[in-house]
């Protein structure tokens, strides 16, 4: 895809796409973090008045990610809505919708903190809700980074909604989100497009990869000898 950079973390070959998610393609899995489908109606249902759309412009980003990769599953890790309240009718009929769009698709959601108090989704969406684990050839999935599992090499979360910023001689930048990679965790950013960030800061060993202005840029070159080549 235009924009993304391929890397490989460990034995793991992994692209990172600018539209904020990670395809493997050795197993046709599309991976992305912290939708927060509803969150604007959450906002509304608590009389603070936010645009409308964000659920919906989400939805097609993901849809163009699906497109472009071919890809047989989407992986959910973790925070699919925000609370009860983004559970409106506006977006049962957006997800509805979407599944339609992509009957042959299979989704996986791992529940995340925001997702737990909801209860069973509409099987209509045919989402399968998936434990914390392995995933397929011993990389494993989560939302929270901190509970990863034991004997892991690697494992694919969000929860943070990890930035940086990032400052020169001259200028300073806002928050740029980014991918993180830190102690066997590759953490995601959140696609969400009605959601906030958090400044990361990364040690040398670890991998930052930011997106900006379309693109997925390595940044800062990693120092330590095990786990990370980038190509183009």
């Amino acid at each position: 895809m235009s924009g993304s950079v391929k890397i490989r973390l460990l034995d793991y070959e992994l692209e990172l796409l600018p539209e904020k998610g990670v395809y493997w393609s050795q197993h046709h899995a599309l991976f992305i973090a912290d939708t927060h489908f509803g969150k604007e109606a959450t906002f509304r249902f608590h009389n603070i008045p936010v645009p409308d759309g964000s659920t919906a412009g989400t939805l097609r980003v993901i849809t163009k990610m699906v497109q472009e990769t071919s890809a047989e599953s989407l992986v959910i890790l973790g925070d699919m809505f925000h609370a009860r309240s983004s559970l409106s009718t506006k977006t049962h009929e957006q997800l509805l919708e979407f599944r339609q769009q992509h009957p042959e698709l299979k989704i996986k959601l791992v529940l995340g903190n925001h997702d737990r108090p909801l209860g069973s989704l509409p099987a209509s969406w045919e989402v399968d809700v998936v434990p914390v684990g392995e995933f397929a050839d011993g990389l494993a999935i989560g939302h929270e980074p901190e509970n990863i599992p034991k004997d892991v090499a690697l494992m694919l979360c969000g929860h943070l909604h990890p930035a940086v910023r990032l400052t020169s001689v001259v200028d300073r930048t806002s928050r740029l989100p980014c991918f993180w990679w830190h102690k066997k965790r590759l953490v995601l950013p959140a696609i969400g497009g009605f959601t906030g960030c958090s400044t990361i800061q990364p040690k040398p060993t670890d991998g930052v990869w930011v997106i900006a202005e379309g693109k997925v840029i390595a940044y800062p070159q990693r120092k330590s000898k095990d786990s990370n080549k980038t190509s183009p």
